[in-house]
């Protein structure tokens, strides 16, 4: 006797294409993404936007790179999944992963900034997510200690890549860009 298989339960990608604002869905729950991050968030964020994309444009020109960082809000689906998530930031290095409705399948690297009403949300769900997913590198930037965590996939699990320090220098895929934190 099989057993019967279960069914997803709550919303679906469907559902969240029909709701108004920002909404991340995460295995078929909704977390509203409104109000917007603070101050402090937005700063790093743009400093790291800024850092990686000008880490990235001299790799282009030394090799000829196709990798790109996109920045919040951009919707990224991940194979197999009723989810529809918002990282800070994404590196994509395959073109065909990005679309008129976002990037559909796994970045090189995601980030995400730890804020206070989304920090359990990206340390425990979305971490597993990604890992699941197969990104191979996962940046937890953390502004209120002033700290990063990268993480690496290694035979399917994330393992400790790398804890920066405010300041200090990351080697981001697999050690190819190296990016000042903060």
């Amino acid at each position: 006797m099989s057993l019967p298989k279960l069914k997803h339960p709550g919303h679906t990608v469907e559902d969240w294409q029909t709701w108004e604002g920002r909404w991340e869905l995460v295995h078929g729950v909704p977390y509203d993404m409104t109000p917007a991050p603070s101050f402090e968030h937005q700063r790093t964020s743009m400093a790291l936007s800024v850092a990686i994309g000008s880490a990235l444009l001299e790799a282009r020109q030394k090799d000829g790179g196709a990798c790109e960082v996109v920045a919040a809000p951009i919707d990224l689906f991940l194979p197999g999944e009723q989810s529809v998530y918002q990282p800070d930031l994404v590196i994509v290095c395959d073109p065909a992963k990005i679309t008129g409705k976002g990037i559909e399948g796994v970045p090189d690297l995601v980030v995400e900034i730890l804020s206070p009403s989304s920090a359990l949300r990206d340390l425990n769900l979305k971490r597993r997510a990604y890992e699941t997913a197969g990104v191979p590198e996962y940046l937890i930037v953390n502004p209120a200690e002033r700290a990063g965590l990268l993480l690496r996939l290694r035979d399917g699990r994330y393992e400790d890549a790398a804890s920066v320090e405010w300041g200090s220098v990351v080697a981001l895929l697999d050690g190819k860009l190296a990016v000042a934190l903060g």
